[in-house]
Formats: C-alpha cells, structure tokens, sequence
C-alpha cells in the first residue's frame, strides 16, 4: 500500500492529504502529517482568547480567482454550516458583507487619499508597464525601488499595494512582476476592495479548522510535536529518491523508512519561523532559532536543485522581512463606534485603512463580528501591523518592535485623533503584538533557482510544497500558492491525468487589462 509523509502542518500539507485522497484514491489512513509545534495550521494558526486576548499573527488575501483554493474548499464543509462547503459559505458571506472600502488611506489629518491615476505620474505608469512585460531573466537579484523615481512610493498607488500585496521599495522586482500580472484584474478596485473576498471567520477557523476536522474524520494522520530533521535519499547521479526520514518527537528520535510507491513532500520554509508574541505590557522577545527552515538548510547542503534557504532566512535578513502585527481584543463599543464614523463603513465592510504618514506604516482592519469561533456577544476582536517595525513611532518614541501591546495601542489612537475616548480604550482593551522577524522573507529579491521546483528534476518521489517552492507565474503570500504547489506536486509525482486549472495571468485577459488602463489612463 502506497504511503505519504507530509512534512509540515500547514495549509500546503493539509492540501497535499485532499488532493492525494481525491485525485490519486489514496487510502487515507496511509497519509501522515508530521508538524514540529503543537498545533496545525502553520502561519495561519491562531492563540489565545477572550479572556486574555486574542492572537492572530497574519492575514492573508483571498480573492475569485484562487482556482486550486476554490477547489479545496468546494470539498470541505463549513465550520458554521456543514451542509454547505467552505466555498459556499466565503460566497454568500461576502454578498452581504464584502468590502465596500471607503477609507483605504488617510493622511495625517485623516482625509482620505484619492488622486487620478492612484497618483502616479506618466513616468511611474510606464515603469509599471515596463516591470510587468520585462523578462524574469533580466529581473534576478532586483530590487524594486530599482525599476521606479522616488516619487512612485509616496502616491496612493503604492499605499494602496504595498499594505495588500506585502512588498517593501528593497524588495523582489521579480516578484513584484508577478504580482501586477498575476493580480491585475484587482487595480481598478484597489481602493474600494469590492473584489477581495474575506472569509465568515478568521481564516483559521474558516478554512484550516474545518479542513483540519475533515482530514481527522477521513482517517489522516495527524503528528503534532514531531520535527523532522533529516530526509535520506537513494545514491544516484540521476534521480532524486527519498528512502527515509527522520523526526523528533518528545525527545525521542524516530527513523521510518519509506517504501517503493510511497511520496515524500516537504514545508521548506514558513513565514511565521520564530514568532514571538509580547502582551499588554511587554514587548515580544526576539528568538532566533530558524527551527523551520534549518531542514531545507539540511536538505540543500551540496544539493544546488533544492535551491538557496539563506536568500531568506537568517539574521542577516531579518531587518528587510520583519513585522508587527497585534490583535486587540475588547469589551467595550467605543472604538468600533468611532471607527464606523471615521471610515464611513459598518464594521467588517471597510476593507484595510492604511495611515499613510505613519512611521511603521500602520494598517488597521476592521472585523465583521464575531471574527473567531465561540466569541461572546460583549466581546470585539480587531487587527492591524506595521510594516516599518524598526522605525520610531511618530507619538511613541520606540521602535514598534521595541513596543507593549499598550504602546502600540496608543500609537495607533493618536493617529487617529481619538483623544478624548484614548484612555478609556486603552483601559478596556488587551492589545497582544506579535513579531514575525521573516514574514516577508518570501519577498526577499532572489535568483529564479533560489527556490527548489516543486518537483525537482529527476525526482521519483520526494517534492517540495508551500510558499518557498517554485511555481512558474504565481505568486507567493497566497493561500492559492500552498494549494497549488500540493495539487502540482501530488499530480506530477503519481503522474496523475487530473487537470490542474491554470494560473490566472491577467495581461491575457482582455477586461482586466481594459479596466487596469481605465484606471490608469
């Protein structure tokens, strides 16, 4: 009986285990999901509670052309309703609580910020142009505060992008193409977001929980506590064949050997490597331990194929890929009420507010209420980060990454001229940071071999899976870029006749790119 290891508790494995039942008929007793920490769900998994706070440390953008994700979640039941699929239910969620944006970005004195053609000069839209037609050959090791005038990222159009997309100015030129391909068919609604879905929950408990429970009742199983350290493979020249792996577990390591037929697929990297979270009072602490990449360091040792993990982890990187982010958990109205006056949206439908003038370049997002599985009716749950987290804040005099959850609050309060209700806020609120020192690692400009292919040339079984593989078109810090990476990996390595749709490419569609020049004209 065929087997498979899944190396990694994230979506990217999760996703490997439904593609293998569905499309190869893999019994599902014969799939095992070794995960390093004690929960699944990888960067999308969240802590905490009412009680002493919620913590959800990242977000990630969910939109109608994530065709593989789409998949995925027509075969899952809903956690609110399990008589309509995780699909149905982002569908109809967002018919009547879709984002309809109306504040995205505010000034320092909270106007709002709209300007013609996203306030980008003839010059910055031909380099826009210029980017999105330009080999990837000629865009390694780029940067893309390259490609444009100093000008482009003071305009709306890149604090509209940058907060959306992830992208610094030091960033990936080559990803950044990408990105204005992949998600063209966005730009003309950049502002209001109306084409950005968000799902009924946080996305952990919408979408990994109940594929979590669906994968558990199938017969999967599920490994938590247990890192792998070592993948072995067959002597050969030509091939690349995994005979055995090897993880800890409890402080006891553990070898299984893996058979003629079985597959091996590995999470080589995870933007969520070494968070640390702080509280009301404390600021997190920073660890560097690189626990969940120094298996690709292992795996890529003499092995050029299984691409270059220093290009973005290591301290060294650390200062180009890291975040703040905070959830703030309350019982008191007071801050949703003003902020439901100030964006001119009830709460849930304003999309992202990005305070543009911001030192750590703050964006605030609003939630539908309740945000998570069993919050009480007198509790609130909201959530924001900052992308410049080594700055000094404009009110508090600290780097945001030097911050307590209370400091950070109360930065966020005073660029929103919220004087007289701040103490009272402040009060009545459990503000928990987090710090992920390489959640924009996936950014980090790099060499097109930088990230092995999902499937490496030669290999007979053993494949790499989630945001640090390479998938030609598609774009990283996407829940699509996990599922599909695990469909392409399961289909190519079973040599499976399943057809995977194709990466949507907007400068191949004629509407997208009729609206884009709209907009930009």
């Amino acid at each position: 009986m065929m087997k498979a290891h899944l190396v990694g508790g994230g979506l990217a494995s999760l996703a490997a285990a439904a593609w293998l039942i569905r499309d190869a008929g893999f019994l599902a007793g014969n799939i095992r999901i070794y995960e390093a920490s004690d929960g699944l769900g990888g960067a999308m998994a969240l802590a905490g509670g009412p009680d002493t706070g919620y913590i959800l440390p990242t977000g990630r953008v969910f939109e109608a052309q994530y065709r593989c994700a789409f998949d995925l979640l027509s075969m899952v039941p809903s956690v609110s309703d399990p008589s309509i699929s995780i699909k149905d239910e982002i569908l109809a969620f967002n018919q009547r609580y879709g984002y309809f944006d109306r504040a995205h970005v505010l000034d320092r004195d909270l106007a709002v910020v709209h300007s013609a053609h996203f306030g980008l000069s003839v010059e910055d839209r031909l380099a826009l142009l210029r980017l999105a037609i330009k080999s990837e050959a000629k865009l390694e090791g780029v940067r893309i505060e390259e490609c444009f005038s100093e000008a482009f990222f003071s305009s709306e159009f890149w604090f509209l992008w940058a907060p959306l997309m992830g992208p610094l100015r030091q960033h990936s030129a080559l990803e950044m193409r990408r990105f204005i391909n992949r998600f063209l068919h966005l730009t003309a609604d950049l502002s209001a977001m109306t084409m950005v879905y968000r799902t009924r929950y946080n996305q952990y408990d919408s979408i990994v929980r109940p594929i979590v429970d669906w994968l558990r009742r199938q017969g999967v199983e599920l490994i938590t506590g247990a890192a792998v350290t070592n993948v072995e493979f067959a002597p050969s020249r030509n091939e690349i064949t995994a005979v055995g792996l090897e993880f800890v577990q409890g402080g006891r390591a553990t070898k299984v050997e893996v058979g003629q037929g079985d597959i091996v697929l590995v999470t080589n990297g995870s933007q969520t490597t070494d968070l640390c979270v702080g509280s009301m009072t404390q600021p997190p602490t920073l660890a560097l331990t690189g626990r969940s990449f120094s298996l690709w360091q292992n795996l890529a040792r003499n092995r050029p194929e299984f691409g270059r993990p220093d290009v973005f982890f290591g301290e060294a990187r650390v200062p180009d890929t890291k975040w703040v982010t905070f959830t703030v958990t309350t019982g008191d109205a007071t801050f949703f009420e003003l902020m439901t006056k100030l964006s001119g949206s009830e709460p849930g439908r304003g999309g992202f507010m990005t305070l543009r003038d911001s030192a750590w370049l703050l964006t605030l997002a609003i939630f539908h209420q309740p945000e998570f599985v069993g919050q009480p009716q007198d509790v609130m749950a909201w959530w924001g980060f900052g992308m410049r987290p080594d700055r000094l804040g404009d009110f508090i005099a600290k780097p945001m990454a030097a911050c307590s959850g209370a400091e950070i609050l109360d930065e966020v309060l005073q660029h929103l001229k919220f004087d007289a209700a701040r103490a009272a806020i402040i009060a009545t609120s459990t503000c928990i940071p987090c710090m992920l020192p390489y959640a924009n690692s996936v950014w980090m400009p790099r060499r097109r071999t930088d990230r092995p292919l999902a499937t490496p040339k030669g290999s007979t079984n053993f494949g790499f899976i989630g945001q640090f593989c390479e998938i030609p078109e598609d774009t990283i810090f996407t829940m699509e870029y996990s599922v599909r990476s695990a469909r392409q990996a399961v289909s190519t390595l079973l040599g499976l006749s399943t057809t995977i749709p194709p990466v949507y490419q907007g400068q191949r569609d004629f509407e997208a790119v009729l609206q884009a020049l709209k907009a930009m004209a």
